[in-house]
């Protein structure tokens, strides 16, 4: 049932974004992405069923190979990267950071699978270095959205930990609120007050709200709002214009479709964690909530309960890399949630224990209790 549930809300999502772009005049991308996402989801989630995830997180160079992927893809942003509305692609537009949400995931997993969930320098070593790269190649929303995943992680370790790391975040996040260099200060100012500058660098943020207010509850209806008043809208402000067209209802049910995809995912990781797959359910907890952080910093972005990150909204926004990479995290959290308890050691019984090594004898002995003789195996 759980791997129902995931897969078909992971499928319906990204149907009805393709759906939307197509309604916001995206559709440049075609159906050659999704349909990779698509047999990436599928390939991902053969690769994790069956206990096959635990095995590979176990492996010996496991974690290695995720955190030196992780790591190449940011060295190659850094080298050959271009700056583009505030962020770092290669050429096309591409944006392989998408895939560095997996891959970090996937090297706290293997770290804890190998080190029977105790948190070791290694871990905290190897996944700071990959949210340093993040804020060196200047993407605030992929450094939030991996800090924010990694205190998700610790907690199913430890509530100490987690804890501690929600108070470092919290930390880090003053701090840069009260010096902020280069584009994040752009966007902390209108954070603080889009009004400031109306017709300039908060135009998008107030025009994403009058977006929202104008929907209303119930909203103009698919495809008859005014999308194209709001800046780059089939990006980073997608749920502006989903709100002017669907309205707070139509809003809440396609949020939900989401919160049930990552509740059953966090299940999966309980039901792991009692199976004591400590590998598997730490995979399962860190990409349910990188998805459930990635949703919430998009949504809290264009509402302006927080500063704007430029992350996209998963499976809803425009970008065929970001598709891709969440559709294979949906994979294998639905190969994930098909392993249940491990099958029990088969365990001879008592009696057939004393039978076999009697070596034909226990009928014998039987015999002889009954009749009350002292020495069973001379009678």
């Amino acid at each position: 049932m759980s791997r129902i549930v995931i897969s078909l809300g992971a499928v319906a999502l990204a149907l009805f974004g393709i759906a939307f772009q197509v309604r916001l005049a995206e559709a440049a991308q075609g159906l050659a992405l999704p349909a990779v996402g698509m047999v990436c989801a599928v390939a991902a989630a053969f690769a994790c069923a069956g206990g096959r995830a635990e095995r590979l997180l176990k492996s010996r160079h496991g974690a290695v190979i995720a955190w030196g992927a992780c790591a190449a893809v940011m060295m190659t942003l850094i080298v050959f990267g271009r700056r583009y509305r505030g962020g770092l692609y290669l050429p096309g537009l591409v944006n392989p950071s998408e895939f560095v949400k997996l891959g970090a995931v996937v090297f706290a997993a293997a770290r804890l699978a190998c080190d029977e969930a105790r948190p070791k320098p290694w871990l905290f070593i190897g996944y700071g270095s990959i949210v340093a790269l993040a804020a060196a190649v200047g993407d605030f929303g992929l450094s939030a959205q991996l800090a924010l995943t990694f205190a998700a992680i610790l907690f199913v370790v430890s509530w100490a930990w987690g804890l501690g790391a929600i108070v470092a975040i919290g930390a880090a996040f003053a701090l840069a609120a009260a010096f902020p260099v280069g584009h994040l200060a752009v966007r902390f100012a209108v954070w603080r007050d889009p009004l400031a500058d109306a017709t300039g660098a908060g135009w998008q943020a107030l025009q994403g709200l009058v977006a929202i207010v104008r929907g209303g509850a119930f909203g103009s209806g698919f495809g008859l709002g005014h999308a194209d008043y709001v800046p780059i809208v089939s990006s980073d402000f997608v749920y502006a214009a989903l709100a002017e067209d669907l309205g707070i209802v139509g809003c809440a049910v396609l949020l939900s479709i989401w919160v049930a995809v990552v509740a059953t995912a966090f299940l999966s990781a309980a039901r792991s964690l009692d199976a004591e797959r400590q590998g598997s359910a730490v995979l399962s907890c860190g990409l349910a909530a990188a998805i459930c952080v990635q949703m919430c910093l998009n949504v809290a972005g264009v509402l302006n309960a927080l500063p704007m990150t430029g992350i996209p909204l998963p499976l809803i926004s425009h970008g065929g890399t970001s598709l891709v990479a969440t559709l294979a995290m949906c994979g294998i959290l639905a190969g994930l949630a098909g392993a249940g308890k491990p099958e029990e050691e088969f365990v001879v019984p008592e009696k057939k224990k004393r039978s076999i090594r009697d070596n034909g004898n226990g009928n014998r002995r039987r015999d002889a209790v009954r009749r009350g003789t002292r020495n069973p195996v001379d009678a």
